[in-house]
C-alpha cells in the first residue's frame, strides 16, 4: 500500500492510500471489500514496463482511502484520474465510485492524474484558486514521474504535455503509418490467389401489400421572402485544412495547453507550500 500525503495549515494531514483489499482489511476490520483473499502488488518506479503490465493484468482491484487528520472521509473501490470531494461522510458499509460528478470546485477537493495501468501518478489539493501538490512515496511511479520532471524545467512542461495529446498521438501516427500499412496490405494480398466462390441463390421475399391511410394534404400559404446574395470570400487553404484534420490538431493543442497549465500549477504550488510554511514559522513561538 501506497500513501500521499499533504500538510495542510488548516484541515491537518491529508492523506490518499491506495492498495487493495487485502492491506485495507489488516489495518481495519470494518473495511467493506470482497477481495480481501486475494493478494496483489503495486507497481514501483524499479519495475520494466513488462513487469508493469504484468503486475496490471494479475493484481485484484485497486482500492483507495482518503483520510484527514486521522479520520476517514471516503472509501472508492477503484482507482481513477477524477475531481473528488475531500470531506465525506465517513467509513460506510460500501465502497463508493470515484466518479466525482458534480464535484464543486470552490470547496475543497482532490485532483488525482491515474495512468492506463492504473498507478496514481499525482494528487493535488485544490480548493478555489489554490493548488497544492501532494508529497508521492518513495519509491513510487508517482515519485519517479516527479524525479523525471524535476530534472528540468523543460521535462515539466513535456511531460504533461504528452500525456494530454492522447488520441492526437494516435491521429498523428495513423496519419503517418497509414499509407505505409496500406502498401503493405496490398502487397500481402499479391500473394493471395483468386477464388470463384459460387453464386448465391437469389432470395425473394413474398411481396405483401399493406393498407396504408392516404393523408390529406396541407396548403400553407407561406411567405415570399427576398433573400439578398451576398458575395462571401472564398475560404483560405489553411482554414480547410484544419477542418479537414481537426481530430488531430485539437488534440495536440489540448497536449500544449495541459502542458503549459502544469507548469504554471506547480509553480503556484510551490508558492502556496512556501507561503503555509512563513505561516507556520510565525505561529511558532520563540525558545531562548
Amino acid at each position: 500500500m501506497e500513501t500521499w500525503s499533504l500538510n495542510h495549515p488548516e484541515y491537518g494531514l491529508i492523506e490518499v492510500s491506495v492498495g487493495f483489499d487485502r492491506d485495507f482489511a489488516a489495518e481495519d476490520s470494518s473495511w467493506p471489500g470482497d477481495e480481501a483473499d486475494k493478494a496483489g502488488t503495486l507497481a514501483t518506479a524499479e519495475n520494466s514496463f513488462k513487469e508493469r503490465i504484468t503486475l496490471w493484468s494479475m493484481n485484484p482491484t485497486e482500492r483507495m482511502e482518503v483520510r484527514v487528520d486521522g479520520e476517514v472521509q471516503h472509501r472508492y473501490n477503484d482507482v481513477a484520474s477524477a475531481r473528488l470531494p475531500l470531506f465525506g461522510d465517513g467509513p460506510a458499509n460500501e465502497l463508493e465510485a470515484p466518479v466525482g460528478l458534480g464535484t464543486n470546485r470552490k470547496k475543497p477537493h482532490l485532483k488525482l492524474r491515474v495512468s492506463s495501468l492504473d498507478e496514481l501518478l499525482s494528487v493535488e489539493f485544490r480548493e478555489g484558486d489554490t493548488v497544492v501538490e501532494f508529497d508521492p512515496p518513495a519509491g513510487s511511479r508517482g515519485a519517479h514521474r516527479r524525479e523525471t520532471m524535476e530534472s528540468s524545467e523543460l521535462k515539466r512542461t513535456l511531460i504533461p504535455m504528452a500525456e494530454g495529446l492522447g488520441k492526437g498521438g494516435w491521429a498523428l501516427a495513423v496519419l503517418v503509418l497509414g499509407p505505409i500499412v496500406s502498401r503493405f496490405i496490398r502487397w500481402l494480398l499479391g500473394f493471395v490467389p483468386d477464388w470463384d466462390l459460387p453464386d448465391l441463390p437469389d432470395w425473394q421475399l413474398p411481396h405483401m401489400d399493406l393498407p396504408v391511410p392516404s393523408l390529406p394534404d396541407f396548403n400553407l400559404p407561406l411567405p415570399d421572402i427576398d433573400v439578398p446574395e451576398l458575395n462571401l470570400p472564398e475560404v483560405p487553404e489553411w482554414a480547410l485544412w484544419l477542418l479537414e484534420y481537426s481530430k488531430i490538431w485539437v488534440p495536440v493543442l489540448i497536449g500544449i495547453v495541459v502542458g503549459v497549465v502544469a507548469l504554471r500549477n506547480h509553480r503556484r504550488s510551490e508558492q502556496e507550500k512556501a507561503a503555509w510554511q512563513e505561516h507556520q514559522a510565525d505561529k511558532t513561538p520563540e525558545t531562548d
